[in-house]
Formats: structure tokens, sequence, C-alpha cells
């Protein structure tokens, strides 16, 4: 029964926050009308005939773990759409569609677009970019030029800044010298966090938070995989690092089309099990899996090489902490969330998370409330309102999900 509970944990993202339509889209679009706009110019001659220049590039592909866009690069300059409230990269391609280099300011590989000067009516402007190694360097730092975003937020996105890199290494797991959003076979590999938090805040009631040097984690890796990669019967493995393999790894879960939404043909979770510490709060314990190449096998013919960057808990952790608001007859009226640091201090969620999602179960881990709507930057994400009032006298556990800009997921754990 343990295991059980804890796979109802761990698979409610599956159902709740990948069953979206919007939140993947491929098109090769010069002008896109939507989204924020970010635009550039790269010099028409080479410096070097010999060698790689960024004068090469003829297409710009713009990424996030659920948004795709290609876009061609016309006499010099290009315009292209991204989401608001995500972290994106930008890669630049050659008329062949093989890799140039990724857009890179002051160190960081990507663009975070949650905290904009004006909001989704904002414009990038890169101005004119230069190539160094495979490091595209615009003129124009679009950190306080656009995006508002203070020093110390730049270098803790830097720590996790490997897992752009690991994406730009990914962007061809067949090894066809094709881009794979190309033709919708794109892989992404990601985390799943399950953290314990402690107890929630109630009226006037202060929430009750574990001691950070004795947190619980579970960790998974996700995989997701577009509608061009299907496979049959649950036949899908993960294996690696190919630099020190595990022999533990097993399947968790997985999900096809058209169930697992978003465009894609199928998602799927990995484990490392292991016997969990005395005191830990659920009953199984899942170990983290290490930087590596791991090869993902499909019917047991179809064999993709993902890079897993191995993004630390501790690098992106938010504790999204809720507070419960009730009437004089004791139900439910509204939750009111606060962001802090495991040190305690107060974050800007909208520089680091892209969605906030809230769950309640009773004490058979049965859920009977999920938040309709999730917060994001569009709706603001410190409160929750419930109309008409709601009878919590059986809430057992609170479950509050959030999507950092990297696409990982975390399951901040309240009991």
């Amino acid at each position: 029964m343990k295991k059980i509970m804890l796979l109802m944990v761990i698979l409610i993202p599956f159902i709740f926050s990948h069953c979206k339509k919007d939140d993947n889209g491929i098109s090769d679009n010069n002008n896109p009308s939507s989204g924020i706009r970010i635009k550039g110019k790269i010099p028409l001659s080479k410096i070097n005939v010999d060698s790689v220049s960024l004068s090469d590039a003829k297409k710009v592909l713009v990424f996030s773990k659920y948004y795709y866009s290609l876009s061609d690069i016309a006499n010099g300059s290009f315009s292209v759409s991204a989401q608001f409230g995500t972290g994106v990269a930008l890669i630049f391609l050659d008329a062949k569609n093989k890799y140039i280099g990724n857009l890179s300011s002051r160190g960081l590989n990507m663009l975070p677009l949650g905290n904009l000067v004006n909001g989704e009516n904002t414009t990038i402007d890169l101005s004119t970019l230069t190539l160094v190694g495979n490091s595209v360097i615009p003129s124009s730092d679009p950190f306080g030029n656009g995006i508002i975003i203070s020093d110390a937020e730049i270098n803790s996105l830097k720590v996790i800044d490997s897992y752009y890199e690991s994406i730009a290494q990914n962007i061809d797991t067949d090894n066809d010298s094709i881009p794979d959003v190309l033709s919708n076979r794109q892989l992404v590999i990601s985390t799943i966090f399950g953290v314990n938090a402690g107890h929630w805040g109630y009226n006037d009631s202060s929430v009750t938070l574990t001691d950070s040097a004795h947190y619980y984690v579970n960790t998974m890796v996700e995989v997701g995989g577009g509608s061009g990669l299907t496979f049959s019967n649950g036949n899908i493995t993960l294996t690696g690092p190919v630099e020190d393999p595990y022999s533990d790894i097993i399947k968790w879960g997985y999900m096809m089309a058209p169930a697992c939404g978003a465009g894609r043909g199928f998602i799927a979770s990995f484990a490392r099990e292991t016997v969990a510490q005395p005191g830990a709060p659920w009953g199984s314990a899942f170990l983290p899996f290490k930087k590596g190449t791991y090869t993902l096998t499909l019917d047991g013919n179809q064999s993709f090489k993902l890079v897993h960057s191995n993004i630390d808990v501790k690098y992106n952790l938010v504790m999204v902490i809720p507070t419960l608001h009730t009437n004089s007859e004791g139900k439910l009226t509204s939750i009111t969330l606060e962001y802090k640091l495991p040190d305690g201090s107060v974050i800007n969620p909208a520089s680091v998370l892209t969605n906030v999602m809230v769950q309640f179960s009773d004490r058979f881990m049965n859920q009977f409330y999920n938040s309709s709507q999730k917060l994001t930057s569009k709706t603001g994400f410190t409160i929750i309102s419930i109309d008409p009032p709601m009878d919590i006298s059986m809430l057992h556990g609170i479950d509050v999900w959030y999507d950092d800009l990297l696409g990982n997921q975390y399951a901040i754990i309240w009991r």
C-alpha cells in the first residue's frame, strides 16, 4: 500500500501538468504575431572563410520544455516569439540545420521571461550578435534592457545553466544531422522532485517548516517524446549513464498520446528505488540520477542518446508556502502563497517559476481538490480564491506543484 500511495503522489503531475494542448508548438514563422518578441542581427559577411561563422546561420530555433519554433534569418535579421513566463534558449543553425551556437549573455545560456519591463508586450532587442566559440553574444544586454533580474538571480541561474547546454546537445538524439523537432521526434529529459516541507498555515496559525537539514527528497527523471515517437505495450527503457551505468533504473509510469497532450507521443518516468530512511514521510525512497549520457530505447530497436544535466534540487528549490483562510463556518475561501528559499529569504516567483498548482488529498491519498487554473506570471502567484467556499474537514495533505524555468517539476508536500 505504501508504494501505491507514493505512486499516486508522483504521477499526479502526469495527469494535470502535462495535458495542455497549448503547451507545445512548432512553426516556421518569420513574423510571429504572439508571445514575447526577440529580435537581432547577424553579420552578413564571414570574417574567416575557412571556419564556421555566424553569417552561416540561416535559422533560429527557439525552445523551452514544451515550446519550439523555427524561424528564418532574412537579410541578416530575425524576429522570433517566445512564451511569456518561461525560460527559453535560442539556437542558431546553418542552411542544413546544423548547430552553430546558442545565445549567451553574461555567461547565461537562456532567457528567463517571467519578469519583463512591459509584461507580455515586451520586445527584446539583442541588436548585433557575434560568435565566440559556440556562444552567440548580443551587443545589447537583455538583462536590465527588457528582462528585470538581479545579479544574484543571474548567478543562481548560472549554476543550473548546464541544463540548457545539455538541451543543445540533445537537439539531434537520433544522430541524423537534422534537429529532431523538425520531424516531431524531439526528446526532453527533466527531473521531478518531491520535497516534504512541514505543515501549512491556517488563518492566524503560522506555517510549520521542516528544518532544511532534514528534508526528505524523492527524485525521478521524466522523458517526453514528440508526436513522431511512440512505443508499444510499455516497451520503453532508460539505461546509463554510459560513463558509469546504473543497474537499478526502473520504469515507474508512462502515458501515451493523446492522453499526455501537448502534441507529444508519450511521457515516461524512471526511478531508482531504495529502502526509505527511518522517519521518512513516504514508504519508498527514490535516488537521484547523476550527470551523464543516457540511452532511451523504444520497442527494443530504436535508441536515442540523451544528455542529462543532473540539476540538484537545492539550486532551484523554492518553498511555496500555503496558508488556508476560512469563513465563520470553517469552509475554505482562499489560499495565499508565499515564496521563500530554504534559507528563509523571500523571492519573486516570476523570476524562477513558470506555474504553480495546488492539490488537496485525504488521509487515504484520494485527491478531492485541484486548482482549476494554474498560477502564472499572467494571473499572479499569490492567491487562489475558492468560490463557493469548500468543506476541508477531510484534508490531510496539500501538494503544491511548480515547474521551474527549466521545466523541472517540484512537489512541495505539506502534511
